[in-house]
């Protein structure tokens, strides 16, 4: 499974809102300058999580966006399927047999399951201990 670049920044914004809740609001400005993407790319993501009520946003000189629901209850998988045009672990092929379709199936539950249950608290809590390296190869 390969993340975009939507679902990245998606993520980082998020992230951003979510270790400043209930402290202050964030431009996108600012969570693009800080993590060095692109700000207008960053805002028609940012459109994306507005329209479905994840974020919410302040016009004024003391605006910004701020996280529409508490950290702990917006979960990855809402950030990914709200930002992401197509989640898939593994495309299936027509070759495939029952027994293939069965393993596939089970990957796609385990990261669905993953996404589904890590809220951004999880994240912002996380310490990184217990993790060396997320990439690994077959």
């Amino acid at each position: 499974m390969k993340i975009s670049t939507r679902g990245r920044y998606g993520l980082y914004f998020m992230l951003a809102l979510a270790r400043d809740y209930g402290e202050k609001k964030r431009s996108v400005k600012s969570v693009a300058t800080e993590r060095e993407i692109s700000d207008l790319y960053l805002e028609q993501i940012v459109a994306s999580l507005k329209k479905e009520s994840l974020v919410k946003s302040t016009r004024g000189a003391y605006g910004g966006y701020e996280l529409n629901h508490p950290p702990e209850d917006i979960t990855v998988g809402q950030i990914f399927k709200t930002v992401e045009e197509n989640i898939v672990a593994v495309e299936s092929d027509e070759k495939d047999s029952k027994n293939e379709r069965f393993l596939w199936g089970r990957i796609r539950d385990a990261i669905s399951d993953v996404l589904d249950h890590t809220t951004l608290k999880d994240m912002v809590d996380y310490d990184g201990e217990g993790l060396d390296d997320y990439m690994f190869h077959i």
